[in-house]
């Protein structure tokens, strides 16, 4: 049979139980005495099968004698021996984890037997647990509830602060994360009637100095007869820093985007409006906030007719890119617009081509002008001018006096009015084209 230890200054009571544990089936080389605390606290060997210990030794009083001893034996089961004055902290010691208690001369060897094998089952099944909280590769440790110092730890929160577990044991939660967040994360775990709390992200501090996030995870439970609480605390730096460094880019982007002098937007698939920069807002002459969530056939119903709704419509129905230009006679411009379909919906950039349309408008009507000045000269003036030639071929230059100059005369004049009145036309239409 497994060694027993029996803690017992009384001669008289380590005999009587001594007995009762020889008729149990425990030989006397298995029942190992120690008297005094020193002497347990000396004891170098644990493969014990369970620890009997009185509460009231020479060298120790009632709390730090159990303390003591389920400190040193925390995976063996401890079954209390109290007197009757003693029967109040008897059962807190079950409330701080003793497996059971018995009343000093009133029990006798079936109670005993009985006690150690419940005690046993008990320790086994605390066990299970105790290994699954030690083992488990997520960060866990129990705070009291009232004073916040730590009450147990497990390896991977060892290796995650780099402590030993006995200097982590002295600690409080505010050691273990800057002073600025202590307040406001006593505030967060002050909540006695709740029984599960995700707090979310944290900073905490490792013994070197190294600061770093986690996900506190925490549950409300009693431990050793304490209120406390049981927290996870994961890892997440990276994550953080992943995080940290993707908004950074975001807003590297939204200030790109914010910067250009093209309009840019982006609609979903229901065609609200989830981005607009500046451009955009300026343009279309509506703030960001008028726009985003907004449909935008519900805030440009006239666009539904133009070539804006058939476009963007055949970009998403296609997944093709369009280009085109449009004018927006509400808002009385010209844009030119190239829109590009997502997954998630649609990009437009556009930019404002009135004043280059208007330009063009201009330069079409100068042309206009211009191909009927020449019209103009190569039709209407070449008939005077050809009348006027004939003319004066039939001039008779050698006598002067001759009747038929004076006909031939006028009818120079009647030309020349006629080209004269083309000419002003001509300058009239020349000025215009110029404007």
């Amino acid at each position: 049979m497994d060694r027993l230890l029996l803690i017992e200054d009384d001669d008289f009571a380590f005999l009587e139980i001594s007995q009762l544990l020889k008729a149990i089936g425990y030989s006397k080389e298995n029942i190992v005495r120690c008297s005094v605390m020193k002497e347990v606290m000396a004891l170098e060997e644990h493969d014990f099968q369970i620890v009997i210990t009185d509460l009231s030794l020479p060298d120790s009083d009632y709390a730090d004698t159990f303390s003591k001893v389920h400190e040193k034996f925390g995976y063996i089961p401890v079954i209390v021996l109290t007197g009757i004055n003693e029967i109040d902290f008897a059962i807190k010691t079950i409330q701080n984890g003793a497996q059971d208690y018995l009343m000093k001369g009133d029990f006798d060897q079936k109670t005993l037997a009985k006690a150690i094998q419940y005690a046993i089952e008990r320790k086994k099944i605390a066990n299970d647990y105790t290994r699954i909280f030690n083992e488990s590769p997520v960060p866990m440790y129990i705070f009291d509830n009232e004073t916040y110092k730590f009450l147990s730890i497990n390896t991977a929160a060892l290796d995650q602060y780099g402590y030993t577990r006995e200097e982590f044991l002295e600690l409080t939660i505010d050691d273990i994360r800057p002073q600025k967040d202590v307040a406001a994360f006593r505030k967060a775990i002050n909540k006695k009637n709740e029984l599960y709390l995700d707090l979310g992200q944290w900073r905490h501090i490792r013994k070197n100095g190294g600061v770093f996030f986690v996900h506190i995870y925490a549950h409300n439970t009693w431990f050793e007869g304490r209120n406390a609480w049981v927290n996870s605390a994961i890892n997440i730096d990276k994550k953080v820093a992943a995080e940290n460094a993707l908004v950074e880019k975001t807003k590297e982007t939204e200030n790109i985007l914010q910067s250009i002098t093209d309009g840019f937007y982006t609609l979903n698939n229901d065609w609200k409006f989830t981005y607009a920069n500046k451009e955009t807002e300026r343009t279309l002459k509506h703030s960001r906030e008028e726009l985003i969530g907004k449909s935008i056939w519900d805030i440009f119903p006239e666009a539904k007719q133009l070539k804006f709704y058939s476009e963007y419509k055949r970009a998403k129905k296609e997944k093709v890119s369009v280009h085109f230009e449009e004018k927006y006679q509400m808002l009385g411009i010209w844009v030119s617009v190239n829109a590009y379909p997502t997954k998630e919906g649609l990009t437009v950039y556009f930019v404002d081509v009135t004043e280059q349309r208007n330009h063009m408008d201009m330069i079409e009507q100068q042309n206009k002008r211009l191909r009927e000045i020449a019209w103009i000269q190569s039709h209407e003036v070449r008939g005077p001018v050809a009348n006027i030639l004939g003319l004066i071929q039939l001039f008779n230059l050698e006598n002067l006096a001759d009747p038929g100059n004076k006909e031939i005369f006028e009818n120079i004049q009647e030309a020349t009015g006629r080209l004269d009145e083309i000419t002003r036309r001509i300058t009239a239409h020349t000025f215009i084209a110029n404007q």
